[in-house]
């Protein structure tokens, strides 16, 4: 697919650790690292013209916080060693790519952009022996804006982790390294150990190779969800994101109806942190670099009595199926506990998820994470996760200003539009940008 807009790479190079890692550092990974598939987890950040600092200046200064970071975040300079389930500490390096816009930035900061856009933005990679763990490439357009597109590999990396890393850097570009707070750890691997036999990977996304994906960006701001609260019962302190998971899925369940012609059973399937969560016994620390969470799977069933689905009624299924997650990841005693308290986990929603008569739904947030990096010219205009493959997947983010949310939801083509029309989507969404067949862009205000 040729970029919508004319690139030139200028240069690229391996960015080290500012201080040698120590000779001979393996880092074995851990038994839920094993878990993750090999892929890499992309994002763009867009900033607009920065009239006191020029485009290479910039680039400039992420290569030096990037290096002196990378003092902390050491393995992730190194490399995977698959038949040896270790990070070699070797001090490679991160990939970094200095690319040059000819064009304005205006268009990605305006309007939403899915992956055809900006996909040539972000430097992809493949998970080899060879393969950077991290890479960036400094996308500067002719206007003097910037995107700097970072990809980092789910081997080792889980969102958490990923917004740890993002603030780390960008908090050693802005204020200077000995400002950063967050020293992370790397000791999953010896409370989690990797496990000789692994067992078959339990996956909660249906298998549809000829699956056509449409992609739309829903907003619901601080007022939609004081709205929505107030629906609840008084005292109810549900939060910000249990609200929205709670209204998107409702519509995706009348969506479903609507397909289908009667309410048919719902499964969603979310992620959650375990950190702090465990056990005196397994002490994972706050700082825990690593894949340490776990899925949540909330079940709907119609009621003959009653055929249809009310939003208090999921808001109370997500909450109470959160609270007993919780509470189950503070009950193992050990590592193997863990392993197996998360497989037996994924494989109950995979069951579930993949039985013919069940709508399955697959959310993850990255809210209350700092995913709105400020490097010194002030926090992005737009952050975009880039969809890497075609899959249904609702992705929930802050808003820029911390208040709202952003739902970025990606269907089946045909069933985005009967989505984007459910009432309650069109009553609590504050904005919606759908990109049609021509790719043009369509924008909603609230009815």
């Amino acid at each position: 697919m040729q970029p919508q807009f004319p690139l030139q790479i200028l240069s690229k190079k391996f960015i080290k650790p500012a201080t040698p890692t120590p000779q001979n550092s393996k880092l074995k990974i851990s038994s839920l690292d094993q878990y993750e598939l090999p892929i890499y987890v992309p994002y763009l950040f867009c900033y607009p013209l920065n009239d006191k600092t020029k485009n290479s200046e910039r680039s400039k200064q992420l290569q030096t916080s990037l290096s002196q970071i990378l003092t902390l975040f050491y393995p992730l300079a190194g490399r995977y060693i698959e038949d040896k389930l270790l990070i070699d500490c070797n001090d490679y390096g991160v990939e970094y790519v200095e690319a040059e816009i000819a064009s304005h930035i205006a268009p990605i900061l305006e309007k939403f952009f899915d992956s055809k856009h900006v996909h040539h933005l972000i430097p992809h990679q493949y998970e080899s022996p060879t393969s950077p763990l991290v890479a960036v490439q400094c996308n500067m357009f002719e206007c003097g804006g910037i995107a700097v597109g970072l990809c980092i590999s789910h081997r080792i990396v889980d969102g958490f982790v990923y917004s740890k890393f993002i603030d780390a850097w960008s908090t050693s570009c802005k204020l200077g390294f000995d400002k950063v707070e967050n020293k992370p750890s790397f000791d999953l691997g010896f409370l989690l150990p990797a496990r000789e036999a692994m067992p078959e990977i339990k996956h909660v996304f249906p298998n549809l190779p000829d699956l056509k994906i449409a992609s739309a960006k829903f907003v619901f701001d601080n007022l939609s969800i004081s709205n929505l609260r107030s629906m609840l019962d008084k005292g109810d302190s549900s939060s910000r994101v249990k609200l929205v998971a709670a209204l998107i899925w409702k519509a995706l369940i009348r969506t479903a109806e609507t397909k289908h012609g009667k309410l048919r059973p719902s499964v969603m399937t979310l992620l959650i942190n375990m950190r702090g969560r465990t056990t005196k016994a397994l002490p994972i620390s706050e700082d825990s670099c690593g894949n340490f969470t776990r899925p949540v799977m909330v079940k709907f069933k119609p009621e003959k009595k009653r055929n249809k689905v009310e939003f208090h009624d999921l808001v109370s299924l997500i909450f109470y199926a959160i609270a007993n997650a919780v509470k189950d990841s503070a009950k193992p005693q050990n590592g193997d506990e863990i392993f197996l308290m998360v497989d037996r986990a994924w494989s109950e929603a995979a069951e579930e998820c993949n039985r013919e008569e069940v709508e399955s739904y697959f959310f993850t947030s990255t809210c209350r994470m700092p995913f709105y990096p400020d490097f010194g010219w002030g926090k992005p205009v737009r952050v975009i996760r880039v969809q890497s493959f075609p899959e249904e997947i609702i992705l929930l983010m802050d808003t820029k200003d911390g208040d709202g949310v952003e739902a970025w939801i990606s269907l089946d083509e045909n069933d985005m539009p009967i989505f984007q029309q459910d009432p309650d989507i069109v009553a609590f969404t504050s904005q919606v940008e759908q990109l049609d067949d021509d790719h043009s862009i369509l924008l909603r205000s609230r009815c």
